[in-house]
């Protein structure tokens, strides 16, 4: 077998993403020409400029060694999930006076270089006020005075920045309430919320919470318009370097993926679908659901079913049922899609036997939706009845649309189930069915789910249309 040239190159910038090569672009001040031509054709592979740019063998390839070693250190200085892991140790070994005299110099250094715009700026803070009790009660009075200029100089400052942390937690409330129950407001935090991420002097997490709270309102209230200017004021910000973090990167284009698939824009849903993939984090199979989405959207549904076979092993070890729940139902979808219901209803009947009550507690409309539809298209009409009077789905159902806007899909199930098992007669399922259309029309527009439901319906009852 032909070996692969640079292969520990190649490697490792596969796991690089395109906000941290523009920075390190940005940032790079190479005398070396053939150093910026190794990283610019680095950023058009990570950014999917050029698919495949051919590395050139002719360059030292030691020079490609440096370059590694040299972005994972640029990269890991301004990457604020490291600085907070830092900063916790250097915590613990103050509060347990474990402190080394290089420890020391290194929180010393950090104070000097603090201002209120660092990330965690307030956590600085904290830190120093542990750091005067530690100096004080040893004599350390040039270092001490170091410290209390700095808390005097940053009090006030720290004393805001909590505050607004504060208030930052109420407006989530409000915000993630109206998502989830639909029985608030929260458009009443915009105005703040937009002062608080343009405030360039503000510490870097309370501008990034407001950001996330930001693009979560803009979703309760539909505001694409806005939530698309909010990007735009995200992209410089991230392209320099502020509140860095793989974790905050894959998370952003998380939300870009939700942003396009709404707006149909399905290309771009895909693009970022797979960017936010590219790095495993807590979150994984998360963004591994939305994507299969998008995929399924576009017709891609060998990619979808390929790609749900690939985080198999994430999902069986995932602690988080409403993720798990997701991806199983969503694992389900892609193999009814394919016309393997038998794979499917196995699927799904196994998950449900094992996880039954969590699977109750997350996501379980979802999961019997589309449960539902692979049994259905099987002609397996009894099990459906069986399972919605066993779990009293229709009762479930008729609460869960109380407070989420979504379709009747179990009763749709359950109605055309009874016609097909003989329980009801075809007048009944027609009374049924103008009554469903009079109240989805309205609402939705006839939306993608509702037309579903009808298209597979169409093959099983003809004779309802």
């Amino acid at each position: 077998m032909k070996k692969q040239k640079l292969k520990k190159f190649n490697e490792f910038i596969m796991g690089l993403l395109p906000h941290e090569t523009t920075y390190l672009l940005n940032k790079q001040q190479f005398a070396d020409p053939e150093n910026l031509i190794i990283l610019k054709q680095t950023h058009e592979k990570v950014a999917g400029v050029t698919p495949q740019p051919d590395f050139s063998t002719h360059i030292d390839k030691r020079k490609y060694s440096r370059m590694i070693q040299w972005i994972s250190e640029n990269l890991n200085n301004a990457d604020v999930d490291q600085e907070f892991d830092q900063l916790i140790e250097l915590e613990k070994k103050l509060m347990n006076d474990a402190i080394s005299t290089e420890d020391e110099q290194i929180l010393l250094t950090i104070i000097k270089n603090t201002d209120t715009s660092h990330y965690y700026f307030m956590k600085r803070f904290e830190l120093t006020m542990h750091l005067l009790n530690y100096l004080l009660v040893r004599m350390r009075h040039k270092e001490y005075n170091e410290a209390v200029n700095f808390v005097n100089r940053y009090k006030n400052n720290y004393d805001q920045c909590r505050l607004v942390y504060g208030r930052i937690q109420e407006a989530t409330f409000d915000i993630t309430n109206q998502y989830t129950f639909n029985d608030k407001e929260s458009k009443q935090w915009e105005s703040w919320l937009l002062t608080i991420f343009r405030d360039p002097m503000m510490d870097g997490m309370n501008r990034y919470y407001s950001l996330v709270r930001l693009i979560f309102l803009y979703y309760n209230y539909n505001q694409q318009e806005k939530m698309e200017n909010l990007f735009e004021e995200v992209e410089p910000l991230l392209e320099s370097g502020n509140f860095y973090s793989k974790r905050i990167l894959i998370n952003y284009y998380g939300n870009r993926l939700l942003f396009h698939s709404k707006a149909n824009q399905l290309d771009l849903a895909e693009k970022y679908g797979y960017l936010s993939i590219r790095v495993e984090n807590s979150d994984f199979l998360h963004y591994v659901n939305n994507l299969n989405t998008v995929l399924l959207k576009k017709g891609k549904t060998k990619e979808a079913l390929s790609l749900m076979k690939t985080a198999f092993p994430q999902a069986k070890n995932s602690a988080n049922f409403h993720h798990r729940v997701s991806f199983v139902a969503s694992y389900v979808r892609c193999l009814t899609d394919s016309e393997e219901l038998n794979k499917a209803i196995t699927h799904a009947e196994i998950f449900l036997s094992a996880y039954k009550k969590e699977l109750l507690e997350h996501r379980w409309h979802f999961f019997f939706t589309v449960y539902f539809r692979a049994l259905f298209l099987k002609g397996h009409y009894r099990k459906i009845l069986q399972y919605i009077n066993k779990f009293k789905l229709l009762e479930r159902e008729q609460k869960y649309l109380q407070k989420i806007s979504s379709v009747a899909t179990l009763e749709w199930y359950y109605f055309a189930a009874s016609y097909k098992s003989e329980k009801i007669e075809l007048d009944a399922l027609k009374e049924f069915y103008k009554n469903f259309l009079r109240t989805y029309d309205k609402i939705s527009n006839r939306s993608k789910a509702v037309n579903e439901l009808l298209k597979d319906t169409q093959k099983v009852i003809p004779e309802l249309f």
